[in-house]
């Protein structure tokens, strides 16, 4: 074996070992991307109305409501009833958030 193999063999080794231990590493998950500004705080930063509605902070009151049935409409029971107790929950959390930010919007 010549000594550029051996250089190419350790290289793919040691290449390979930290690709793996980054893999494996706790913290490396989408979860973990924070922004500075966030760093140091783990709780979720509250989303503004019109965030949650999926509209533009200008929209009109009838878009405004649009938006808002069609985000219930995606959490209602019927749809999420077979789903699981988990899920129902989650949903149940998305409706009240949903609810919470079409009635801020209505006050603005």
């Amino acid at each position: 074996m010549s000594l550029t193999q051996i250089v190419v063999i350790l290289a793919g080794l040691f290449a390979g070992y930290r690709l793996v231990g980054y893999m494996l590493s706790p913290g490396t998950g989408d979860d973990d991307k924070r922004t500075p500004e966030d760093a140091g705080s783990d709780t979720p930063q509250p989303q503004r109305w019109y965030e949650v509605l999926e509209v533009s902070e200008s929209a009109s009151r009838e878009e405004i409501t649009r938006a808002w049935r069609q985000k219930l409409a995606q959490y209602h029971p019927d749809k999420v009833a077979t789903l699981g107790d988990d899920i129902r929950a989650v949903a149940e959390e998305q409706t009240k958030r949903i609810n919470a930010a079409y009635e801020e919007a209505l006050k603005s």
